[in-house]
């Protein structure tokens, strides 16, 4: 809330407030671009609750055709908050060269994550809980077990610390094997949790249709967050670095 009224207030009397505020239109543009990443989902519920049984040809193309749209509306609002992001970079690097050599190296880190895909995904991982009570309420079993994996991949997958700013070849190692880690949990936890999926299908516990599209949002959830987490300390040196350059300024 404190940092919202500073939105709000003093803040964007800085070159760095203007900033924080286009990123955060660029974070809450991915969010609202996530919602669609359901299209997919709700696309299945209807395939097999009401499209296959009505066997019409037509409203099945209508409705893909509309899924279809959905996703290209996706893609664009991420590539348009991705190009925000890298005009952020842009203007904040131009500010650090004015201020010295001291500045630009203390940005560095979150330039980088501002140019690369960290930002994304970190706005992305907003819809981790959604998706995640989706789940519950389409099947309690299975969203249970969500959240489990979920659980699993932060407290096995997380990195203990940001990068240091001249890793050694031990570190590079060490952080190579837990992203190949968070990467093989992140792919064992989705298989079984298409197991379950397949498995209350046959029990006939609900319509086919709800139990792909609760399963398509746990590998949603489960894809976002190993991501996310497979990028963290970059994310962790881009905080780092975003809060030592707040504090230069005295944006507290």
């Amino acid at each position: 809330m404190a940092w919202t009224q500073q939105l709000g207030g003093s803040v964007h009397a800085s070159g760095l407030g203007r900033l924080e505020a286009e990123l955060l239109r660029a974070a809450l543009l991915v969010l609202a671009a996530g919602i669609l990443a359901a299209s997919g989902a709700l696309f299945v519920i209807l395939l097999y609750g009401w499209l296959i049984p009505s066997g019409s040809v037509v409203q099945l193309a209508f409705a893909a055709g509309a899924a279809l749209l959905l996703l290209a509306v996706q893609f664009l609002a991420r590539a348009r908050a991705g190009s925000m992001a890298d005009r952020a970079s842009q203007k904040l690097l131009a500010r650090l060269d004015q201020q010295g050599e001291a500045a630009r190296l203390a940005g560095q880190p979150l330039i980088r994550a501002l140019r690369g895909r960290s930002f994304l995904l970190a706005a992305d991982c907003g819809w981790v809980p959604i998706f995640l009570m989706v789940v519950l309420v389409l099947h309690p079993l299975l969203g249970a077990t969500t959240a489990v994996a979920l659980l699993l991949l932060i407290r096995f997958g997380a990195a203990p610390e940001p990068p240091p700013s001249k890793p050694d070849a031990s570190f590079r190692a060490g952080e190579r094997r837990r992203r190949l880690a968070v990467a093989g949990l992140r792919d064992t936890l989705q298989i079984l949790l298409l197991s379950l999926g397949g498995a209350l299908a046959m029990a006939g516990t609900l319509q086919i249709g709800e139990i792909v599209a609760a399963t398509l949002l746990s590998l949603r959830a489960l894809g976002a967050l190993g991501a996310a987490l497979e990028d963290a300390p970059t994310l962790k040196a881009a905080h780092r670095s975003w809060q030592g350059l707040r504090s230069r300024e005295g944006i507290g």
